[in-house]
């Protein structure tokens, strides 16, 4: 039975979304550059989200390396103000060239800049740095959020920043890197699904298998990942896995299946999901959301990061 997107994405509405990410993105956007630096050292140097530096040997950094190597030989006042630029979405080449960058090579990015910054190879806050009312609030409120919370909204900040042209920047491509290796591949148990599609896209994920992950959906199928629009086209979606999924490892715990006229099945999963950035110290708490066909392939799936665990326990209640 066919659905259209906007019949597809409501599935399971009564979600409940940790709308404070998107909200703290915002608010840190509108602070001042300065703050904005301030806190993303604060981030990376001294909050609990302590990252990992192996997490460095999965991400594709040579993308990277010219535009870091060419900071590092900047003056301390050219090293500032380039970092300011990409906070304030500057057109410049180098803001342009940010932009073309996958997420998790704008974290390693911020990372190395993090690092060099603590051995004064690149310009650091000044001591003594006083962050202003607002971003000493926004400071607060981001360490009364949950672990897996945090580092989203860190992912966010990061991914938002440099300056991307009207009909946006070109993905940088990966020619440079042999194909990822396919994982060791484990089953997966999910208390109360044992839909094979469901098992097999977080079989196919976690093995880092992507093209069988988008064999598993209809051709103009649709992901939702969090607080983005949706990607519409096994092409398309599986560029976004590439860019996006390698290294994270998804643990779905409990789910519940409900049939639906005409022969399609909603499906709705709880679990968490660890990034290689922070190992296995931070989870972020997820729900998957599935609309599949009559024949078992998915028309859409909805990724939301859940406000609390406490919907885990809830759904663990009523089963």
């Amino acid at each position: 039975m066919p659905f259209t997107l906007d019949e597809a994405r409501p599935i399971f509405p009564d979600i409940q979304v940790a709308n404070a990410v998107p909200e703290m993105v915002q608010s840190f956007n509108q602070l001042k550059a300065e703050d904005q630096l301030a806190l993303l050292w604060f981030a990376y140097t001294e909050m609990g989200l302590s990252i990992i530096p192996a997490a460095m040997e999965v991400v594709p950094m040579v993308f990277a390396e010219k535009v870091l190597t060419q900071i590092k030989q900047m003056s301390p006042l050219e090293q500032t103000q380039a970092m300011c630029d990409l906070v304030n979405h500057t057109d410049t080449p180098l803001c342009q060239t940010y932009s073309s960058f996958s997420t998790n090579v704008k974290l390693g990015f911020w990372y190395q800049l993090s690092e060099w910054m603590q051995q004064n190879i690149v310009a650091p806050i000044p001591k003594g740095y006083k962050l202003s009312t607002k971003a000493s609030n926004w400071l607060q409120a981001l360490r009364q959020q949950v672990g897996g919370q945090q580092l989203t909204v860190l992912q966010d900040i990061v991914a938002n920043m440099g300056y991307a042209p009207a009909g946006g920047t070109p993905n940088v491509k990966e020619p440079l890197i042999p194909p990822k290796k396919v994982a060791p591949r484990t089953k997966v148990r999910i208390k109360g699904i044992k839909n094979a599609t469901v098992l097999s896209y977080m079989e196919n994920m976690n093995a880092f298998d992507f093209q069988a992950t988008v064999a598993l959906f209809v051709e103009e199928g649709a992901l939702n990942p969090p607080f983005q629009k949706p990607i519409v086209g096994q092409e398309n979606i599986l560029a976004y896995m590439r860019e996006e999924c390698y290294g994270l490892k998804l643990k779905p715990k409990r789910g519940v299946s409900e049939p639906l006229e005409g022969g399609g099945t909603q499906i709705k999963v709880f679990g968490d999901v660890q990034t290689p950035w922070f190992g296995d110290g931070v989870s972020i708490n997820l729900a998957w959301r599935f609309l599949l066909n009559p024949d078992g392939k998915i028309v859409f799936l909805g990724i939301d990061i859940l406000a609390s665990p406490q919907e885990l326990l809830d759904l663990q209640r009523v089963q």
